[in-house]
């Protein structure tokens, strides 16, 4: 009768070690998916520039004789692919303190935001010097006809308000739907590398100024790049 014993007590082992070895079904891993980020709907969409005019802040803002429609209607926001789309990202943190030069108003907070909506450096730089020529850099620009940070003409309702710090909000976040109207000119705009050449490029194909005054564009762009330490 000793195999039967060997075969029981065998049996009784692998009985023991099944138990050992079973524990607690591991719980699935939780993962956090991607929030997208906020994409700008300022709202200046399919809207039109029209001549240039002078704004109150004593700048002349040059506008377009017309504006292609948005490229998205429905939700206003940017293409795949384009600044203001999916999660922001991540960026080195800025620092503008310079104060000389053709600096316009509020140029680090404008750089700021661009930058953390898909732009780079030297565009950014190039959007703020055309928003020295266009207003100075003042949210609260008004001229004939239109107004505001990229002299928006119309000038809609609600982009001028009389509270500085949330007009310059409200229109940053236009500009980002403004320039989807040229989206096929962001890549080029984001590879410019330098100042100049990112002024040229937002000047060109997404200002198309009747009055340009490219100097002006381009000496604040590069005076924004050396205050933010370009």
């Amino acid at each position: 009768m000793i195999a039967p014993a060997v075969a029981m007590a065998g049996a009784l082992v692998a009985v023991a070690q099944a138990s050992e070895g079973a524990g607690p079904a591991p719980s699935e891993a939780v993962g956090h998916a991607g929030r997208p980020g906020q994409a700008g709907h300022g709202g200046h969409r399919g809207g039109h520039k029209l001549s240039s005019h002078h704004s109150r802040s004593g700048h002349p803002a040059a506008h377009h004789a017309t504006a292609r429609p948005a490229a998205d209607g429905k939700s206003g926001r940017p293409a795949v692919g384009r600044p203001g789309r999916h999660a922001q990202p991540q960026v080195a943190a800025l620092r503008c303190t310079g104060t000389s030069g053709m600096l316009p108003r509020n140029y680090a907070a404008i750089v700021t935001f661009l930058t953390e909506h898909g732009y780079s450096r030297m565009a950014a730089a190039g959007i703020a010097g055309n928003m020295y020529q266009e207003s100075g850099g003042n949210p609260e620009s008004v001229g004939t006809g239109g107004g505001g940070l990229i002299g928006f003409t119309p000038l809609p309702a609600g982009y001028v308000t009389g509270n500085p710090a949330a007009d310059l909000q409200t229109q940053l976040k236009a500009v980002l739907a403004y320039d989807q109207q040229w989206a096929q000119y962001i890549p080029a705009l984001n590879a410019a590398t330098t100042p100049t050449q990112a002024a040229d490029i937002y000047m060109n194909d997404f200002e198309r100024p009747g009055l340009p005054a490219a100097y002006n564009r381009e000496a604040a762009a590069n005076a924004v790049a050396a205050a933010c330490g370009f």
